[in-house]
């Protein structure tokens, strides 16, 4: 069973160490680092995806419980009038 893994170990042999030059974005889009960039930019995109939904629900769930609340003042309301007619 191996222990854990750093994330400076996982990168070591894709990055050149950091005594000898900055990272650009440029050092991530060459051929052999397409993959790391496209499984980032699906997770990205799920993350908006899921983000999207949320918000949405959100939205949905805000705006019935605005209408369950008009509702309920008509319906307070009925009872007031009602109880003041037959008072």
């Amino acid at each position: 069973m191996r222990g854990s893994v750093s994330l400076e170990q996982r990168l070591a042999g894709h990055i050149p160490d950091w005594g000898e030059r900055r990272l650009v974005r440029g050092d991530f889009s060459g051929a052999h680092h397409r993959g790391l960039h496209e499984r980032i930019q699906r997770r990205l995109d799920d993350t908006v995806l899921m983000f999207e939904l949320d918000r949405l629900l959100f939205d949905i769930e805000v705006e019935a419980q605005h209408t369950w609340l008009r509702r309920l003042m008509a319906f307070d309301a009925y009872c007031a009038q009602r109880d003041a007619a037959s008072g």
